[in-house]
């Protein structure tokens, strides 16, 4: 899955002279042709760590300034995503590379190893993903989870 910042376009596209199709899945720099292959199989757009669009791309191409167009359909697979935070690792201030990847198998296969991203831990376990950074903890729920939450005691 390939997870698109649309800080620059979503503006646009909330004021009507832009398109979310074209906002997410038109000329992205920076992408290898292996990248491509390997985690073009859907889009998520994503505003404010929130994500705005999802779509499954049906194909790819370079275009002769070295970027990538995709071509793609609105998700069914993956539309319940829109609302949620970003379920791959969040953008920070001043980070300027607008494309992220995330193996797909994160979120349908239910349980993967944590991982290190700038700043914190990200893990999934059973469909649920837990992201922290510094003291800051965000949780994506599956449809239909519930969650508990429990403060522990302050230290003496």
């Amino acid at each position: 899955m390939i997870l698109v910042n649309l800080s620059q376009t979503w503006p646009d596209v909330m004021a009507g002279v832009d398109e979310a199709d074209r906002a997410t899945l038109e000329a992205w720099a920076g992408i290898s042709d292996d990248s491509a292959d390997t985690y073009g199989d859907a889009m998520l757009g994503v505003y404010r760590n929130q994500v705005v669009t999802a779509y499954d791309v049906t194909g790819w191409e370079r275009l002769p300034d070295g970027r990538v167009k995709f071509t793609g359909d609105e998700s069914q697979q993956w539309k319940h995503l829109i609302g949620t935070v970003n379920p791959g690792e969040p953008w920070v201030r001043g980070q300027a590379r607008p494309v992220k990847y995330l193996d797909t198998r994160v979120l349908t296969e239910g349980t993967v190893p944590a991982e290190e991203f700038i700043g914190g831990r990200r893990a999934v376990i059973d469909g649920f993903t837990l992201a922290v950074d510094g003291s800051r903890a965000t949780v994506t729920v599956p449809a239909g989870g519930q969650v508990t939450i429990l403060t522990a005691p302050a230290a003496e």
